[in-house]
């Protein structure tokens, strides 16, 4: 039986014991989470400051005398909210005479706010049934509004007494809560509405989206990801939090850029420039997919990378853009800008970034860079009880912030200058000429234009990420067949990785061939690493989107990509590994684990501001800085977990001996379920005699014959189709599940014959114990019911055409350099040995080993229960069952 690694230095107690830390470590959560998993740890700590998660601060006015303020700024409060009748404001926005207008985040409406000039306020609730609105911009006479869960409201007068009493819902998307549809930002132009929502927010209906500046709405990861063990945004895809420009007349939306986690807000620089706040993970704390809070560049058809679980894209992506700064762990709220503050010049300037778990507000310092920024960050004022959530430039000049949100006490709180700096407006720096041309080119993102191509394609070779990209988005949104051609016939080798690039992206698989091609012929260790890693996403995304490579290709460039590993360049090293893992490169499992003893634990985390935050937060990341994880060794073993073949007993040793070593250190709350999860899927690629001798390591009691009774289907059977499958799952109910009857069905259907499940059952296909962690519902029934349709290159059948004219059909597995074996389609049959020189012929088979109608045997009641303990993980305990 398999059961879990024993207590006695195994990797689950360590993995226990790094849990158990990193509850205590990580007791924050995100302003962008679910508020409750919030963590009471006590009273602030000794710095003053609000210790994260801690209710009680945020439940206590803010002391304005305790805050800690950048030199010649003052702060002063001008005014408390009462909870029982006015909630706990989280948006604001300036109407055109200049009152204040707030949202309560629950349901107790929309306030106006007039600040008096003798410092006093007077509050009027508007008498419009809308509450909730997580983003208000006042524009034209109008409140617009963009209310989690409903969408984008128009909130007018319609009786002219000076009172909003009618809301429109101009534009549906049902945003989750926190996660959901966020701030409103007029756009440089005053045309436009820039909408912004969060990661679990779906795209608006498509036929209100009239224009798509191509940001990715496909994963793009070259090898499998997992989920969050913990299960925060399973099964979200791409494209993740987004911002799309609005226009309230024709009430249509253009997707302006994609791939965020969860931006709550944004604002537009000085220049014109929208720069948003994204949110980190941090449960993801010492993982190699771990992304800091960013202050980020938002520009025209740019994708940040955010993918759910470990499926982040990394920063050098050259799809992808990356920050101006990394901020560190954090809680992302409102941003504002600025522009027409009476501050002094270089505040006039700067971007304020909001975090309410630390209670903080940053000013972000922008320096033009070429086509983009060079940003740093300042703490502008921060202190104990101030979850900070929004905060606009009166027209007096002063900036206006609002404290509150999950029901924590509202302050009203205002801040002017008071020092000897000029406050007269000043003009900023003058923008780059490349900032100017990246401007043109956005002009032709999502538009068909004949001189787009002319223009753009001199800019692909850009040393400027942000131009490159501009000139990228403006040839993809042309017709490919007017460009394409240019792509093979190019010398310059960056221009050849950009253009590569958008080809894989937007080309189909009769580029495949000739693009593979142009990019043999640059491959070489004598590249820059920043074009080095933009050729292997060249590669990555080529086999991703234009479809399989033959055999003659596969070999070739495992053979040209070999020899380049180890480079110079650890990320390199990274991504040359991730192409040769996918090639099913025979060496990949040595060359893997000699890249993590070069890199080995110990390995500090380096984000940005760590050390900073280390000396203000005390003792919370200096405890996982003092225990750091070997993160990037975790990045090598976590691709190296799909490997099945190339591995000696002795390297199989290091690998789970390294996963013992990363569980004693410290991570965020889902560090150990990564490594668990890890191990998990690395013990289904060993074959039985490998997981015997490696128990004394993983602490797992093999023998994969089940030791409980197993009673056929009692019916009657149906004849499955997808959707009504899908649609009767969907309607299970936990009080008609159990535990036992999904497991003797795993079995009696004949899943186990073939497929090892928690320990139990055949060898032949894949083991199906990760299935839960990477991918839902859907994809497993469609996997029974149509097995031929999407077949997994390592467990294809061949057809092995020997030369004795025999002929066979099966799973085909390496025995050793000179032996193969074939499996047929009946599991209880012994496979056939071949010699590898008595074969005449072997290409892939186009059906899978697999039978169809394996649950056509099941009545409803049985298929919820097999469906069930598959989605478990063979959990008993999984909250699958729970009545």
């Amino acid at each position: 039986m398999h059961r879990p690694f024993s207590n006695n230095s195994t990797l689950l107690s360590k993995l226990l014991l790094t849990f158990t830390i990193s509850v205590l470590l990580f007791v924050s959560r995100a302003w962008a989470d679910d508020p409750r998993t919030v963590t009471n740890v006590g009273p602030s700590s000794p710095a003053g400051r609000a210790a994260p998660g801690d209710d009680g601060a945020r439940n206590r006015s803010t002391d304005v005398e305790g805050l800690t303020v950048a030199p010649g700024f003052k702060v002063e409060s001008i005014y408390s909210a009462p909870k029982e009748t006015q909630g706990s404001w989280v948006a604001l926005t300036v109407d055109d005479r200049g009152r204040l207008i707030a949202s309560d985040q629950g349901r107790l409406g929309i306030f106006r706010v007039t600040v008096n000039s003798d410092g006093g306020c007077n509050v009027e609730k508007m008498p419009v049934d809308l509450s909730g609105a997580q983003g208000l911009l006042w524009r034209s006479g109008c409140l617009y509004a963009s209310v989690t869960g409903e969408g984008l409201y128009r909130v007018t007068d319609t009786d002219g007494d000076d009172l909003l009493d009618h809301a429109e819902l101009l534009s549906s998307y049902f945003g989750k809560g926190e996660h959901g549809n966020h701030a409103l930002i007029d756009t440089e132009d005053s045309e436009q509405i820039f909408a912004i929502s969060g990661n679990h927010t779906p795209l608006p209906a498509g036929d209100s989206i009239v224009r798509r500046r191509n940001p990715s709405s496909q994963e793009d990861l070259l090898l499998p990801r997992q989920w969050d063990p913990r299960g925060h945004a399973a099964h979200v895809l791409a494209p993740g939090g987004w911002v799309t420009r609005f226009d309230p007349s024709s009430k249509s939306h253009d997707l302006y850029c994609a791939g965020f986690r969860n931006q709550y807000d944004a604002a537009l620089n000085a220049h014109g420039d929208l720069i948003t706040f994204d949110a980190d993970m941090e449960w993801d704390l010492g993982l190699p997919w771990y992304r800091p809070t960013r202050i980020c560049h938002v520009v025209s058809g740019g994708d940040y990378g955010w993918r759910s679980g470990s499926g982040k894209w990394k920063e050098y992506n050259e799809d992808g853009l990356p920050p101006l700064v990394n901020i560190g762990p954090g809680s992302p709220s409102g941003v504002v800008s600025g522009r027409g503050a009476k501050f002094p010049a270089k505040y006039q300037h700067a971007i304020f970034a909001l975090d309410w778990t630390y209670g903080r507000i940053l000013a972000i310092h922008l320096t033009p860079d070429g086509a983009s920024y060079k940003a740093e960050a300042e703490d502008f004022i921060f202190g104990p009880a101030l979850p900070v959530t929004d905060a606009v430039i009166g027209t007096d000049g002063a900036m206006y912030f609002t404290t509150g949100g999950r029901g924590t006490q509202t302050q009203l709180i205002r801040v002017i200058y008071i020092g000897n700096e000029s406050t007269s407006p000043a003009s900023p720096a003058e923008l780059p000429e490349a900032a100017l041309t990246r401007r043109q080119l956005e002009s032709y993102h999502g538009f068909e234009d004949p001189l787009a191509v002319e223009f753009a394609w001199s800019h692909l070779s850009s040393d400027d990420r942000f131009l490159r990209h501009a000139a990228r988005i403006a040839i993809e949104s042309q017709p490919v067949d007017s460009w394409s051609a240019k792509v093979f016939a190019e010398a310059n080798p960056q221009a050849l990785i950009t253009a590569a690039v958008a080809l894989a992206r937007v080309g189909s698989d009769h580029h495949r061939d000739s693009l593979l091609n142009s990019l043999n012929g640059i491959l070489s260790k004598n590249l820059p690493v920043s074009q080095q890693l933009g050729l292997m996403r060249a590669y990555a995304l080529a086999f991703e989107r234009l479809g399989p490579l033959s055999d003659e290709q596969r070999t070739g460039l495992i053979a040209a990509l070999d020899p380049l590993l180890p480079s110079a360049d650890s990320d390199v090293d990274a991504e040359i590994l991730r192409l040769l893992i996918f090639l099913r490169a025979p060496n990949a499992a040595a060359k893997g684990m000699q890249l993590i003893a070069d890199r080995g634990p110990g390995k500090a985390i380096t984000w940005s501001g760590v050390e900073k935050l280390n000396a203000r937060y005390g003792s919370t990341l200096k405890q996982i800085t003092n225990n750091p994880p070997p993160t990037d060794a975790i990045d090598i073993a976590f691709m190296l977990r799909n490997v099945r073949s190339g591995w000696t007993l002795e390297l199989r040793r290091q690998y789970f001996e390294f996963l013992n070593v990363a569980a004693k250190a410290s991570g965020g709350a889902s560090y150990p379920g990564y490594l668990t999860n890890t191990r998990d899927e690395a013990l289904a690629t060993c074959n039985n005699a490998e997981r015997t001798a490696l128990s004394d390591l993983t602490g797992e009691d093999f023998n994969p014959v089940p030791d409980f009774p197993i009673e056929p289907p009692s019916g009657p059977g149906i004849q499955w189709t997808l959707d009504e499958a899908l649609a009767e799952v969907e309607a299970t109910s936990p009080r008609n599940l159990h535990f036992e009857l999904g497991r003797s069905l795993f079995h009696a259907v004949s899943c186990g014959a073939c497929h090892r499940f928690s320990g139990l059952g055949g060898g032949v296909g894949p083991d199906l114990t990760s299935v839960p962690n990477k991918f839902d519902t859907r994809y497993l029934l469609e996997a029974i019911i149509d097995p031929s349709k999407n077949i997994s290159d390592q467990y294809q059948s061949s057809m092995v055409l020997l030369s004795s004219g025999k002929l066979l059909n099966g799973l085909v597995v390496e025995q050793d350099e000179d032996t193969i074996l074939v499996y047929s389609n009946d599991p209880k049959a012994e496979p056939e040995r071949v010699t590898k020189s008595d074969i005449e012929e072997l290409r892939p088979s186009p059906t899978s080993q697999m039978p169809t109608g394996l649950l056509n045997t099941l009545n409803p009641n049985e298929l919820q229960n097999l469906v069930a303990y598959i989605m478990s993980g063979g959990n008993a305990d999984h909250k699958i069952y729970r009545k």
